[in-house]
């Protein structure tokens, strides 16, 4: 037959329970604060990979646009409403993370996160994002990037299917 156990002995063990309760409470804490902070990092990291494929068909554009007035290939694909992506591939052998190609008749929601896709309808190319934090649209469905190619660059020119809301 067990001994029985002392008073001293509960209050140590209610006590080091107590312990342990309070040092789960911290660790979540911690976790839920890691978590929070990985998200935003993710978010931040697709930002910036957005924006140096952006830059990259700028550079394309820019660089299209002056060595190679000559050639009607490689212009064809500068003209406003042209597929920035094409042109990308044309001027340095590459194309963006993720681009699915020419398509028409998109749903958005059809296309994953994270994919680029050329609409030949709207002539834009479109992002699907992956983390839509901190990110705001007039456009409706899923958070999504529509660029295309202008006249002289900036808001100047024509845009994307007007009405559309082209960003």
């Amino acid at each position: 037959m067990p001994k029985p156990k002392s008073a001293r002995y509960h209050k140590r063990w209610t006590l080091r329970l107590f312990e342990w309760g309070v040092l789960s409470c911290i660790i979540l804490i911690l976790v839920g604060v890691f978590l929070h902070k990985a998200r935003s990092l993710q978010a931040e990291a697709e930002r910036l990979n957005v924006q140096a494929t952006i830059d990259n068909m700028r550079a394309a554009a820019l660089l299209a646009s002056v060595l190679h007035k000559d050639n009607g290939d490689v212009c064809f694909h500068v003209r406003p409403g042209g597929n920035p992506a094409r042109l990308l591939k044309a001027e340095t052998g590459l194309e963006p993370d993720g681009y699915l190609g020419e398509m028409d008749d998109v749903n958005p929601a059809d296309i994953a996160a994270g994919k680029w896709y050329f609409d030949r309808e709207q002539r834009a190319l479109i992002y699907r994002l992956r983390s839509a934090e901190g990110f705001r649209s007039s456009l409706s469905g899923p958070a999504r990037i529509r660029l295309c190619l202008n006249k002289g660059g900036g808001d100047h020119g024509e845009r994307c299917a007007p009405g559309r809301g082209a960003v």
